[in-house]
């Protein structure tokens, strides 16, 4: 059994700085979606946080998700990427590029919102 004083896994996800602003739409998008749900809007805003610090030298920047804010930003971008049309084919590759830099769709099923 787990400490309950251990802190939950943090996941490592790094965007390129053209990434961000598609990442932070489909989180926005998600809590309009989700008005009647204060959890995942919590967690998509504490997301939306993150996504405002500067990108390093690089031009990559480094958000550290726990596991709910993972799950919920896996969401966010799946949706939006099942909402956009042929026409916008190169947000949607910006999207899948995102979703392939996080765990699977097993790994997001397993993860328990509170």
């Amino acid at each position: 059994m787990s400490d309950p004083a251990e802190p939950a896994s943090i996941y490592h996800l790094f965007l390129d700085i053209d990434e961000v602003p598609v990442t932070a739409s489909a989180l926005r998008l998600l809590i309009s979606d989700e008005a009647h749900e204060p959890e995942i809007r919590k967690l998509a805003r504490e997301v939306l946080a993150a996504l405002d610090e500067l990108p390093d030298d690089q031009g990559m920047l480094t958000v550290s998700l726990a596991p709910q804010q993972m799950k919920i930003t896996h969401s966010a971008v799946r949706l939006l990427l099942n909402d956009l049309q042929r026409e916008q084919a190169s947000e949607r590759e910006v999207l899948r590029g995102i979703l392939e830099k996080l765990p699977d769709e097993h790994t997001m099923r397993a993860i328990v919102l509170e």
